[in-house]
C-alpha cells in the first residue's frame, strides 16, 4: 500500500475547481482478477453547512470494496445497509467545506465483470473506471440514484484530478487527463473531469493525429491495424464538427482504444473513448457496418453531452444520450450516411415501443425494466425528437440554442427542464408544439418517482 503521507503531500498542490480528486492506485495481478489498492483524498466545498458527506462507490456491489480507513479526523463512517455503493462519512464539525482521506481495497475481477466491462480484467487489457469514491452531488439534497445493469449510473460533478498509477512493467497506462511517466510510475492530470478512468494496455500500438490543438490517438491490437487507423479516422473528423458546431473541445487529448465490452458498443468518459473489440474484428475482416462509425461519432458528442454538460444519467438519460444521438447524425450526414441511419433510428423506436409500450423518451432508467426499450426509445426516440425540433425551428435555430445550453451549462449538472426552456425560447412556437406532442401527458411526478421511495 502507498503511504497516506506521500498522497497528501501530491494532492497539496491540486488547484482550480470547487472539488478536487487526489488519486493513487496499485495494481497487482492475481488469479482471477486483480487487487486494486487505492487512496483518494477529495477536498470540496458544498453550498449549505452539512456534517455527513456521501461518497458513492458505484461499483461496490460487483468488487467487494473493502475501506480500510478515513482520514482527516473523521469521527465515523458507515456503508448503507439500503445501497451498499454508498458509504456516509461523518465530518468533525458541521461544514460547508469538507476534506476527506479514504484508504481502500477492492478487485478489478476477470471480463466481463461489472457492468459494461469498464472495470475488469481482459487477456490484453485492465480497464479501471469507477474504481474510487466519488462525492455525490449535492442538488437540495443528496443526489444518490439507485445504480441498475443498464443505462449509466454515474451522477457526478466536474472536478479537477491528480492521479498516480503505480508502475505495471510490460504495461501502457491511457487515463482521462494527460500521461506523464515518472519514476514512481504514471501521473495523469485533468481539470473539471466528470470523472477519471483508466486503461493498461499489453501489446497495442497507437497512432495519433491533431486536431484543434488536441491530439487525438488511436490504440489498438496490431491484428485489428486497419480498424484501429478507420477509427482514428473517424474519431478525429467527428471531433472537428463537433467543435465546429458547438464549441471547441476543451481537453488537450482524446484517446480512443479497444478494449473487450459487453452490451455497449462504446462508452465515454472525458478525453477518453472505449470502443468494443468485436467491432474492430468484424470492420478487420471487411464487414463494413453502419454500428462502426456510429460508435465513435456517438461516443465522441459525449465529449459535449456528458464531459461539459452534466446531467442526472439515471433520472433523465435522454438529457445527455439524445443530445448524443442527434449529434451523431449531424456528424453521419456529412459521411453521407444519414439515410441509412435515420432508417435505423425509425426502425429501433418503433421496436423498443413495441416492447416497451408504456415508456417515453423522456422517462428515467427505471421506467425500463431490464433495459427494456432503453436503447431505441431514448436513444433513437430522442435523437428523432430532436430531428422534429431541427425540421420545426431550422438547424440553425436549433444548434444556436444547442450552443447557448452548453454554454450556460458547461461543467455543471442541468436538468431537462433547462434545455426545454432554451429550446422554447430560441424555438418559439414551433418548438413549443414539438415538446408538446412528444412530451409524456401524464404528470411528470408519476414518472419521476424514485424504486423505494
Amino acid at each position: 500500500m502507498i503511504p497516506l503521507l506521500f498522497l497528501l503531500i501530491f494532492f497539496a498542490g491540486v488547484l482550480g475547481s470547487d472539488l478536487s480528486y487526489g488519486l493513487v492506485f496499485d495494481l497487482s495481478p492475481g488469479y482471477p482478477g486483480w487487487k486494486l489498492v487505492g487512496e483518494a483524498h477529495i477536498s470540496g466545498r458544498i453550498p449549505v453547512p452539512v456534517d455527513t458527506v456521501f461518497l458513492r462507490f458505484l461499483r461496490g456491489k460487483e468488487t467487494g470494496v473493502h475501506v480500510n480507513s478515513v482520514g482527516d479526523g473523521h469521527s465515523g463512517l458507515a456503508w448503507d445497509l439500503s445501497d451498499p455503493t454508498t458509504l456516509a462519512v461523518e465530518l468533525p464539525r458541521r461544514s460547508q467545506s469538507f476534506s476527506v482521506a479514504v484508504s481502500y481495497e477492492m478487485e478489478v475481477p476477470p471480463f466481463p465483470g461489472g457492468g459494461y466491462g469498464i472495470l475488469a480484467v481482459g487477456e490484453r487489457t485492465v480497464t479501471v473506471s469507477q474504481a474510487y469514491p466519488l462525492v455525490a452531488p449535492w442538488r437540495g439534497g443528496w443526489v444518490l440514484e439507485p445504480v441498475f445493469p443498464w443505462g449509466d449510473a454515474l451522477v457526478a460533478e466536474a472536478g479537477d484530478y491528480r492521479a498516480r498509477i503505480s508502475p505495471v512493467p510490460g504495461w501502457d497506462i491511457v487515463g482521462t487527463g494527460v500521461e506523464v511517466p515518472t519514476a514512481g510510475g504514471v501521473e495523469i492530470t485533468g481539470d473539471e473531469l466528470r470523472e477519471f478512468a483508466f486503461v493498461l494496455l499489453q501489446g497495442y500500438r497507437s497512432e495519433a493525429v491533431e486536431v484543434g490543438g488536441a491530439e487525438v490517438r488511436s490504440w489498438f491490437r496490431p491484428e485489428e491495424e486497419r480498424a484501429g487507423k478507420r477509427a482514428l479516422e473517424l474519431s478525429a473528423d467527428a471531433l472537428g464538427i463537433l467543435s465546429e458546431l458547438f464549441g471547441e473541445y476543451p481537453f488537450p487529448e482524446l484517446d480512443v482504444v479497444e478494449v473487450p465490452l459487453r452490451g455497449a458498443a462504446g462508452v465515454e468518459f472525458p478525453g477518453l473513448i472505449l470502443a468494443g473489440v468485436d467491432y474492430y474484428r468484424r470492420f478487420e475482416s471487411g464487414r463494413r457496418e453502419l454500428i462502426f462509425p456510429m460508435i465513435f461519432a456517438h461516443e465522441v458528442a459525449h465529449q459535449w453531452w456528458y464531459a461539459q454538460v452534466g446531467n442526472d444519467q439515471v433520472l433523465e438519460p435522454w438529457l445527455d444520450e439524445a443530445l448524443a444521438t442527434y449529434s451523431s447524425g449531424l456528424v453521419l450526414e456529412r459521411w453521407g450516411l444519414f439515410d441509412e441511419l435515420l432508417d435505423y433510428w425509425e426502425y429501433t423506436y418503433e421496436l423498443a415501443r413495441e416492447r416497451n409500450p408504456g415508456a417515453s423518451v423522456f422517462d428515467p432508467l427505471w421506467d425500463f425494466p431490464e433495459g427494456t426499450g432503453y436503447g431505441g426509445i431514448v436513444y433513437s426516440g430522442g435523437a428523432l425528437f430532436f430531428l422534429e425540433l431541427e425540421r420545426a425551428m431550422g438547424r440553425e435555430r436549433l444548434i444556436s440554442a444547442l450552443r447557448r445550453y452548453q454554454e450556460e451549462f458547461r461543467w455543471g449538472i442541468a436538468k431537462g427542464e433547462d434545455l426545454l426552456s432554451i429550446l422554447r425560447e430560441e424555438g418559439g412556437e414551433a418548438a413549443e408544439e414539438v415538446i408538446r406532442r412528444w412530451f409524456p401527458s401524464r404528470p411528470p411526478e408519476a414518472v419521476r418517482t424514485r424504486p423505494g421511495s
